[in-house]
């Protein structure tokens, strides 16, 4: 009886290691294909929010060249609120949708900044002055980051 019973447990022994073996390699492959559909999907919506962003804003970059000193190193308050109203009229739609959250915050900070009225008989005060340029440069630069624009100098920063 124990040599019937030897060849048909080493058989069966061996067939359900093989069938281990194989579901192993089987759930493995899976996750596998699974992170590189992910990983291909991501890519694709990364391409279709780069390619939105490359529509949408360069106007935000034409808007924002309006807001500049003057001589006398202050700003045309009639400058300055054709482009609060034009920054406005911009993110609406497609834009409120692929801007970063980093964009915005840098785009609401520069909103309120140029919304204010002059302080001081027409005339901006120092104080808003600084803000404005301040708010129209970190905004700007979240643009650029927003198009990875940055990313190589970004890059070389994380490893210094």
């Amino acid at each position: 009886m124990k040599d019937i019973l030897s060849p048909s447990l080493i058989a069966s022994l061996t067939s359900l290691v093989i069938s281990v073996i194989t579901l192993y390699q089987f759930f493995r492959n899976q996750r596998f294909q699974q992170r590189q559909f992910d990983k291909t999907l991501d890519r694709n919506l990364t391409t279709k929010l780069l390619d939105l962003r490359l529509v949408h804003y360069p106007k935000a970059f034409e808007i924002t060249d309006n807001i500049f000193k003057e001589k006398g190193g202050n700003f045309d308050p009639v400058k300055i609120k054709t482009a609060v109203e034009e920054l406005i009229e911009w993110k609406k739609g497609v834009v409120n949708l692929v801007i970063s959250s980093e964009a915005l915050t840098s785009f609401y900070v520069l909103r309120d900044a140029i919304m204010k009225s002059p302080a001081n008989n027409g005339t901006y005060s120092p104080e808003q002055v600084e803000k404005i340029s301040a708010g129209t440069k970190d905004f700007r630069k979240q643009l650029r980051r927003d198009l990875g624009i940055l990313f190589r100098e970004e890059k070389s920063r994380r490893i210094a």
